[in-house]
């Protein structure tokens, strides 16, 4: 989920930061509802979506559900790179014969590759720590690390010593 979020998320953050105003302002807007929104009302949300399409519960419903999690995190960290970016360099790269896609790739990627590796590694944070949205959104064939150690603690009552590390 991390890679798939930290790709849509730096596309979406290009088209945001590209967009004419109204348009920036409502898609930053958009953004924003599942950095403030509770998890858990993000949660029931998309499992209402689930159930109302008519989809089964497997690891693509979880999938999205942590894309829709990360998603916003990996825009908030990409949006203040190319904000820093100088747009005459874009512009540079295209004069010197270079078509739009090779400026992307050799002008505006590299400069915004710090913005990209803070939103993945935001990503496998909340990713490996998401218990909420793993629990609404996944069937029981499978389980991740934050339904294992709550599984286990359920058991036993505490955490045992050797989970302790990972959790910290």
């Amino acid at each position: 989920s991390s890679v798939c979020s930290t790709i849509l998320g730096t596309i979406g953050a290009i088209g945001i930061f590209y967009s004419g105003r109204k348009t920036k302002e409502f898609m930053n807007g958009l953004n924003q509802i599942p950095v403030m929104n509770a998890e858990i009302v993000t949660a029931i949300a998309l499992t209402i979506l689930f159930v109302a399409v008519g989809v089964k519960f497997n690891f693509v419903t979880l999938l999205i559900g942590h894309m829709v999690l990360t998603i916003p995190f990996v825009v908030l960290s990409v949006l203040p790179k190319l904000n820093q970016l100088d747009p005459n360099i874009y512009e540079a790269a295209l004069d010197l014969g270079a078509t739009p896609k090779k400026a992307l790739w050799s002008v505006i990627i590299p400069e915004i590759m710090p913005g990209v590796f803070s939103g993945f590694l935001l990503c496998i944070t909340l990713s490996l720590d998401d218990y909420i949205i793993t629990a609404f959104t996944r069937d029981n064939s499978f389980s991740t690390l934050s339904t294992y150690i709550y599984g286990v603690t359920a058991k036993r009552g505490s955490l045992p010593a050797s989970l302790r590390a990972l959790t910290t």
